[in-house]
Formats: C-alpha cells, structure tokens, sequence
C-alpha cells in the first residue's frame, strides 16, 4: 500500500484496509481525543489515507502512536518522542500548503483534554508503581521479621540444649567423684592390717625409766 504523507487519494480497495481514529484508539485502549492529539502533535510521522474527514490510517500508523503513547508514559518530552520517531520512522512529505490546510482543527479544550488524560494515565502508573513498592516492602519486612523470629527461636532452643547438657554433666562428675570416693573407702576398709617391725614392738614392751631425784 502507498501513502503520500498528511494527504493523499487512494482508491476504494486501499481504503478498505486502512483504521480510522476510533480503531486505533481501541487497539492502543487510549481514548480518541488522545490519539487525536497524537496525531496532531507528530502528524509529520503519521502515516495518512485520504483528505480532510475521509482521512484514513494504514497498520503502520498503529506503531507510531503506541511509539508516541508509550514515550510520553514513561515521561519522555515532547522534543525527545520527536527524536524517536526520526530514528524509528519516515518522515511524512508534505508542502507548505498541505501543511497549512491542517491547521488545527481540534478545540483548544479537545487539546486540553488530550494533555489531561496523558497526565492522568502517568499518575495512575506512578501510583501503581508505588503501590506495588509499598507491597514488595511489606513483603520483605514479613519475611524479615520470620527469619528473626526463626532465628530467636533456634537461638532459644540451642542455649536451652546447652543448659540442658550442663546441668547433666555436672550431675555425671560429681556422680564419678562421689563413686571414686566411696571406692577408696571400701579399699581402705579391706586393706589388711601391716606387721608391727621389730623396733615397733620392743618400743611398746620396753618401760618408761623412772625419773632418778637426789
């Protein structure tokens, strides 16, 4: 299919192939007075069918205008979409006449709305953005607080485990002393008794000497 920019005749078989306003619109789910305002702001990149309200768009015009849309939604400049559109597609070739015939048709509050609704659409995706910041941080602040309460309570059940075991081997070493001792005991008890020595028993049947006074 050819088309010859802003303007242009074509016959009936083309025409049949091209979208209006309203089609683009509902491919995009932007509102008409927005793909209107599109068109009028970038018309030097919309590809056009036909004159005046006969005007037509070819399948290539639905990529602009999601080019355009998605640009200013992620807050792109005016000045700044111009230059992805001069990257990304031909430029339409127009006279100054043609230029001229395409004043703006659209009110002033049609233009407004326009601009409104491309405002409100980023408000609307920055607060979702926002919204969805918010969930991501409740969510890492419950699984924060899990894993502190998992770690406290691993911490509680190991000194509980340690202060089990202490206690128990406390109880088994005074267990072994008080075995140890009572073995040493009976040991003594059993020992038999040691031969006096020679000296021993002469000591004990020699007398005390009776102390001599003059």
């Amino acid at each position: 299919m050819v088309f010859t920019g802003i303007v242009g005749t074509k016959c009936k078989e083309d025409m049949m192939d091209t979208l209006t306003i309203a089609e683009i619109a509902s491919r995009l789910d932007l509102p008409e007075s927005t793909v209107r305002y599109y068109r009028d702001r970038f018309s030097a990149y919309v590809p056009v069918v036909g004159k005046g309200r006969g005007r037509r768009y070819p399948d290539e015009a639905v990529e602009v205008f999601r080019t355009i849309a998605d640009g200013l939604r992620n807050g792109q400049t005016a000045t700044m979409v111009d230059e992805t559109l001069s990257r990304l597609f031909p430029r339409n070739v127009s006279t100054d006449t043609e230029l001229a015939q395409q004043s703006p048709s659209a009110a002033p509050q049609q233009v407004a709305q326009a601009m409104v609704q491309v405002l409100y659409q980023q408000s609307e995706e920055i607060q979702a953005m926002r919204l969805s910041l918010e969930q991501i941080k409740a969510e890492l602040d419950q699984h924060h607080a899990q894993d502190v309460q998992a770690l406290t309570e691993a911490f509680e059940s190991l000194k509980s485990h340690l202060d089990t075991q202490d206690t128990k081997n406390m109880r088994l070493a005074r267990e072994r002393d008080q075995f140890i001792m009572s073995q040493m005991r009976d040991m003594m008890k059993s020992r038999p008794e040691q031969p006096k020595s020679w000296w021993q028993k002469w000591w004990n049947k020699t007398p005390p000497q009776a102390s001599v006074n003059s």
